[in-house]
């Protein structure tokens, strides 16, 4: 049975990504340039990062998209995490979650 937070634990003021720590994933995920095409920011800093990079082949488009846990005008999201989708002609063909932050660390999925 997993063991119960402490107060101390339960009241630790949560981290949020810096911008930099985001796009350093963005970086490791892409393996390639990309542009940003869309970020927001609020009293605690980004809460939704999206760029785009050029597919393997013409009219391929790859997408990651950074949401911070939480709700917001653009959507809402339990957990701070990046999700890719993969664009085919303007088309959605494929999309998942590429990575998630855990603990003050972001696991690469």
């Amino acid at each position: 049975m997993p063991e119960r937070p402490t107060p101390e634990e339960f009241n630790k003021p949560e981290h949020i990504p810096t911008p930099e720590e985001v796009t350093s994933v963005f970086r490791e995920l892409a393996r390639k340039e990309y542009r940003e095409t869309r970020r927001r920011e609020d009293e605690k800093g980004l809460y939704l990062l999206e760029v785009e990079v050029p597919g393997e082949t013409e009219g391929e488009v790859v997408e990651y998209a950074y949401m911070r846990k939480g709700r917001y005008a653009e959507g809402q999201i339990s957990a701070t995490e990046i999700h890719v989708a993969y664009y085919k002609d303007g088309e959605p063909v494929n999309g998942t979650t590429a990575a998630k932050y855990v603990d003050g660390a972001w696991k690469i999925l």
